[in-house]
């Protein structure tokens, strides 16, 4: 496992983990001026992933967005006949999903310690929010297993620490890190933003805590290529069509096991 930072402010810097988590994801989100295209969701690369479980599933099967950002999923499971809860530590960005789609369920809170009986859920799905707790995934993987029923499943996505990063990880820092310098240090403030982990760690982290894994497999090639022409190959410009062609060609040539940007790990709960 490998821990990434982010550069902050001194009056960021202050913040407790939650509220940093909640302010970094509020931020994120504030320039979405209209909701999102709930149909794109099914041309994403989790949903084709997933789908052979949800299918396993009888129409009102109850589902939980777990970070659900600006609510697509949510909306879209919703459309195709789910009980769909969207669940994020923004309250700015819940407010408005409410606002948007008044007909759907979004709640405000916490990953770790949500507001849901036990066993309230048949599935429960979470791309990239697991991994933002500096003490772990488990309090994630821990009140997952609570809210899911036995037998029902767990979808999660978190950054994967890919072979890229592992050798790029073995030089110097000052050659990869741009905010450390040899001699002077750090510059700004530094504060912990979410952790990367390999296949049999995300593997271990959810054995541990109760789910028995069905499958983790590298997703979001071109998200990963991406990274490697902007910050190891700084060849194009980003936007380019130069940069567009190689990323795409680099998404071609590669192993997911060496460029891929995140995994995908599908579970049942115990």
């Amino acid at each position: 496992m490998r821990k990434d930072y982010v550069a902050v402010d001194a009056t960021t810097e202050a913040l407790d983990e939650a509220a940093f988590v909640e302010r970094f994801w509020t931020d994120a989100w504030r320039d979405r001026s209209r909701p999102v295209d709930a149909s794109a969701v099914a041309r994403r690369e989790e949903y084709r992933v997933i789908r052979p479980y949800l299918d396993r599933l009888a129409a009102g099967s109850r589902i939980l967005d777990g970070g659900c950002g600006m609510g697509e999923w949510t909306v879209f499971l919703a459309q195709q006949g789910f009980d769909v809860t969207g669940l994020d530590l923004s309250e700015q960005t819940i407010a408005r999903l409410r606002d948007w789609f008044p007909e759907r369920t979004f709640i405000q809170g916490d990953l770790r310690q949500t507001p849901f009986a036990n066993a309230s859920f048949d599935a429960y799905f979470s791309w990239g929010a697991f991994e933002h707790f500096e003490c772990g995934l488990g309090g994630c993987v821990s009140e997952a297993r609570r809210i899911v029923r036995p037998g029902g499943w767990l979808f999660v996505s978190v950054p994967f620490y890919n072979g890229r990063l592992l050798r790029r990880d073995r030089r110097p820092l000052e050659r990869w890190d741009e905010h450390f310098h040899p001699v002077a240090g750090y510059r700004t403030p530094q504060r912990f933003y979410q952790w990367r982990l390999t296949d049999p760690e995300l593997r271990r982290e959810l054995e541990i805590h109760g789910f028995g894994v069905e499958e983790i497999r590298p997703i979001s090639k071109l998200t990963g290529a991406g990274r490697l022409l902007q910050w190891d190959l700084p060849l194009f410009a980003q936007g380019s069509r130069s940069y567009a062609a190689a990323t795409r060609a680099l998404a071609l040539l590669l192993p997911s096991s060496f460029i891929s940007h995140m995994i995908l790990a599908v579970a049942e709960r115990r």
